[in-house]
């Protein structure tokens, strides 16, 4: 905590840690001044006028004199106020891929009561992208599309807003930033795929332990009934003929070859470029998978062990492609894919030969 000045006593700090904003802070969070070049030429001219108007006695030089200093005061004053009563919101589409123009709306709103504000300048801290507002009327508000892109995946939060006013007289560009609240998921960039590679899974329920039927597949024989089978597997109509319990021995059934699995275990997991080829074979699942799903097929995902059984439909998309957004690749052995997968058809990075 940091002491309040002037005083032996410490000045109370927010959940964060931070000390609590002044008044002056409170209504420009994050304030900058930056002179503009026309500043630097008042800077000369106002002298000059100053000394013309002293050797001449000339008043009406006085009164320019006085103009154009008053000028130079109300230009701030009208700024300021302008800049003080502006306060701004972000909203993002419900789907945003990484690597694609995202239109965030932008909401501007006045809260002066008398003094529109004009040909306000916003734009994204650390990210791409600004746009000019006309004009936001006393006590109301003005909507906007902000373009920008989101240049990775995975959640991210809403970037602040740098709100500029330069206006009346432009002698400087008065700035101030504005948090926003919440956070954005980023969807996998969007590639072109080529060959989907599908995968296939076994039934968990039919794994049965050994020498015992297995229920759900294809009937491979018939047999007497021994101990420890399945008395679901009696074939009752051999059993009536043959006078003696009949079993039907199964084959295992797998799943439809309509999943896609990632192996999220890299060889090397600190390697820059191993997780930027990570990075690319994330992209070409998702991609997979949303050309699938267009054309109404239905798609399953393996992810490590986690398994999203398939599905079509927009709800289906939007969740695999969150699975996707927040994956994150792990070490050797670390969350292997699951041992009843079958098919060598798998999404994996290995060594470079």
């Amino acid at each position: 905590m940091r002491r309040a000045p002037g005083t032996g006593r410490r000045a109370p700090e927010d959940a964060e840690g931070r000390p609590p904003l002044s008044r002056f802070g409170a209504k420009f969070p994050g304030f900058s001044l930056k002179p503009t070049a026309a500043f630097w030429i008042f800077m000369v001219v106002v002298p000059l006028l100053g000394v013309a108007a002293l050797n001449t006695g000339n008043n009406a030089l006085y009164l320019l004199l006085a103009f154009t200093l008053g000028s130079f005061v109300a230009s701030g004053a009208f700024s300021r106020h302008t800049l003080s009563r502006l306060r701004v919101s972000l909203a993002a589409p419900s789907e945003v891929f990484a690597g694609a123009a995202v239109p965030l709306r932008l909401t501007v709103s006045n809260g002066s009561s008398w003094v529109p504000a004009a040909y306000t300048v916003c734009r994204l801290v650390g990210m791409p992208g600004h746009v000019v507002v006309p004009r936001v009327p006393p006590r109301g508000e003005a909507s906007v599309t902000l373009p920008t892109i989101f240049a990775r995946r995975g959640r991210r939060r809403l970037p602040e807003v740098q709100v500029e006013v330069r206006l009346p007289l432009g002698f400087f560009v008065k700035s101030v930033r504005w948090p926003q609240d919440g956070d954005i998921l980023v969807y996998p960039t969007r590639v072109r795929v080529g060959m989907v590679r599908w995968s296939g899974l076994v039934r968990r329920e039919e794994a049965s332990a050994p020498g015992r039927g297995r229920r759900g597949g294809e009937v491979d024989q018939l047999r007497e009934f021994r101990s420890g089978d399945d008395r679901r597997d009696i074939h009752w109509k051999q059993t009536a003929k043959q006078q003696r319990l009949i079993v039907m021995e199964r084959r295992e059934r797998w799943l439809p070859s309509c999943f896609l699995a990632l192996d999220r275990q890299l060889p090397r997991r600190d390697d820059a470029e191993m997780l930027e080829r990570f990075e690319n074979l994330v992209s070409e699942v998702a991609s997979s998978a949303l050309e699938q799903l267009h054309h109404g097929e239905p798609v399953g995902l393996i992810v490590g062990g986690a398994v999203t059984p398939p599905g079509t439909g927009s709800r289906h998309a939007r969740r695999l492609l969150e699975q996707l957004a927040l994956v994150q690749a792990v070490g050797p052995g670390e969350d292997p894919l699951p041992p009843l997968l079958v098919g060598e058809p798998v999404y994996r990075l290995a060594e470079a030969g």
